[in-house]
């Protein structure tokens, strides 16, 4: 970390999520309260552990909580930006 200050503009707070634009990017990102990148990271973990026990029903289960939470985030990223007047980093 640097002693730098970096200002930034929140865009949308919705749960436990933020859009927020640092002057001198290009782009807005998504800030992840931090118990829910670890439980995201936790569901990664419990698929991985799945598919290595081949358990396929459980992995199915834990690969559909993680495809919902990333829908959910690129959702509010996306819907904030849209609001903001910014185009997306990413063809859609």
């Amino acid at each position: 970390m640097t002693d730098q200050e970096h200002p930034a503009t929140v865009l949308a707070v919705q749960g436990n999520f933020s859009v927020v634009h640092v002057q001198g990017r290009r782009y807005p990102a998504l800030a992840v309260q931090g118990d829910s990148l670890k439980v995201l990271q936790e569901a990664v973990e419990g698929l991985a552990a799945d598919l290595a026990s081949g358990e396929l029903e459980d992995a199915k289960f834990s690969l559909g909580e993680i495809r919902e939470q990333l829908s959910s985030m690129l959702a509010v990223y996306e819907t904030a930006l849209g609001e903001a007047g910014l185009g997306l980093p990413y063809v859609r």
